[in-house]
């Protein structure tokens, strides 16, 4: 017995309740296969230096190829900017020249609240109430 829950659809009490056929129902939820854009995979593979130029060209858009070419030229431009001695003279001179060496660790001071120790003191007390409850359990 299955329930239609479907408001649009109206049904009497008389007629029984049984799944229609996927023809008289359109279908809401169905797969559909994916389309693969050669034209973005191209691009991609020549991107990763797995595709020449040439045929990126000739397959994905020239426009994205185009852009991805300035990209290229502007990080090379950039990669090879090196930064003006008084800017770096004014960065190390604006560093301070006081700063504490950074502890270890171990050698840092820790602090607890005393509801911290309380509640770690109550489970070790805990903890060693059940090793001795199964130690003497046992005999």
């Amino acid at each position: 017995m299955l329930d239609n829950l479907d408001p649009r659809e109206r049904r009497s009490e008389d007629t029984p309740k049984t799944r229609e056929t996927s023809a008289a129902r359109p279908l809401s939820d169905r797969e559909v296969p994916l389309t693969g854009d050669t034209r973005t995979a191209t691009l991609n593979a020549w991107l990763d230096g797995e595709v020449p130029e040439s045929e990126a060209r000739a397959t994905a858009n020239a426009r994205d190829v185009e852009f991805w070419l300035r990209v290229e030229k502007e990080v090379e431009v950039r990669r090879e900017m090196k930064t003006p001695v008084h800017v770096y003279r004014q960065i190390m001179e604006a560093l301070p020249t006081d700063v504490p060496a950074a502890l270890p660790w171990y050698k840092k001071q820790v602090t607890v609240s005393p509801m911290v120790a309380m509640a770690a003191t109550a489970g070790a007390v805990a903890v060693g109430m059940a090793i001795g409850a199964a130690l003497t359990k046992g005999r």
